[in-house]
């Protein structure tokens, strides 16, 4: 079952898979089933976004799959959950709204503990626009010149949860906000981080959620921001999908960015979404190396 073909979309990332039913798989054994994630998530850390088409999951094997990769997230601050099902979150667009994704981002770097993958599944799209990009962190570091690199060693951002002020304070007011803010935290990380399985470094700021560079004023923090947006806006470290109803995306949230193209006022656009907090096989990984060292 493991047997299945990984094509890469894009120099920086991306890799299609195919020939991989995820419904039979995930109704095996645990001994299947573990070869065939053990797989997936292998070709996840080497290509940082896995696509896959005709993917009909339900809900509840939606959420396994998750499960199969680790602890899932918990619920999102600021989303509705499926009915029956609070794994899944339900992000849908009406007409005339503005989706809150067409901004580049990481997924929820306000949180101490960022979700390290999500799983997003096409529900209803339009029917014609409603992409998804994804950038490469590491893609955007490695294009940097090595000055500017070791510039950048030793500064830290603090994230927040950005423009979901604007539902906050529909709701709220001043207060919404504040009580939102409150509840959903805000978090510093190293400008330059580095992935915990690769070791590779990347940049961790995003349009979305990085606000103030620590020990800076306002311009010098903005500039330094600004350059850094800039370079992830280039197509050099991009890949677009085009969904279709069925296709799956699964990411590696820790290295990659993804924006949601808002080009379809007149449409609904509804996805299902699993965010997966830990790590497992990586968590694995350390424990048995602790255990071998003591």
């Amino acid at each position: 079952m493991k047997n299945f073909v990984v094509e890469r979309w894009s120099p920086a990332l991306g890799a299609e898979v195919s020939g991989l039913d995820l419904d039979a798989a995930l109704r095996g054994s645990d001994a299947q089933i573990d070869e065939v994630v053990d797989a997936l998530y292998g070709a996840l850390i080497e290509h940082q976004v896995l696509f896959l088409r005709d993917q009909p999951l339900s809900p509840e094997m939606h959420a396994e799959l998750g499960r199969r990769l680790g602890e899932l997230a918990p619920r999102h601050h600021s989303y509705t959950t499926l009915d029956g099902n609070d794994d899944v979150a339900v992000l849908t667009w009406e007409p005339g709204n503005r989706p809150d994704a067409s901004e580049w981002h990481t997924d929820m770097t306000f949180r101490p503990k960022p979700p390290f993958a999500s799983i997003l599944k096409a529900i209803e799209l339009p029917p014609v626009g409603g992409d998804t990009l994804w950038a490469s962190m590491y893609s955007v570091y490695d294009s940097l010149d090595t000055g500017f690199r070791s510039d950048l060693e030793g500064m830290e951002i603090c994230h927040d949860p950005g423009q979901f002020r604007n539902g906050a304070y529909e709701r709220g007011g001043n207060q919404g906000i504040t009580d939102m803010l409150s509840e959903a935290g805000s978090a510093v990380w190293p400008i330059v981080s580095h992935h915990p399985v690769t070791g590779r470094p990347y940049i961790n700021v995003s349009e979305s959620n990085s606000r103030w560079i620590m020990g800076t004023g306002a311009a010098e923090s903005q500039r330094i921001v600004n350059y850094l947006l800039e370079s992830i806006n280039r197509p050099d470290h991009q890949v677009r999908l085009r969904w279709q109803p069925n296709t799956i995306a699964i990411w590696d949230n820790r290295a990659s960015q993804h924006y949601a193209v808002a080009d379809y006022p007149k449409y609904r656009r509804t996805m299902h979404r699993v965010a997966v907090d830990t790590d497992r096989r990586h968590e694995a990984s350390l424990a048995a190396s602790a255990t071998a060292t003591a």
